[in-house]
């Protein structure tokens, strides 16, 4: 695999997890994480955790993506 190919794929990846939606996303800023299961909580912070890193990532670079909260149909 070339350089540019890794690239590609690379950007790709972190392009698929900019553009979903976390739990700050999807719940707003009255989101509490104690209102679920102590595992739930953690599978929201750990998905928060990755999705804004890629996001932090594309931006940090200056490659676009498709913000969810941007999205019109959603």
């Amino acid at each position: 695999m070339t350089n540019e190919q890794k690239l590609t794929l690379l950007l790709g990846v972190l392009k698929t997890y900019a553009e979903q939606k976390h739990c700050y996303n999807e719940k707003g800023d009255d989101y509490t994480p104690s209102a679920g299961s102590y595992d739930d909580a953690f599978e929201d912070g750990a998905d928060y955790g990755e999705i804004t890193f890629a996001r932090t990532l594309l931006e940090q670079i200056g490659v676009e993506y498709e913000h969810p909260v941007m999205k019109e149909n959603d």
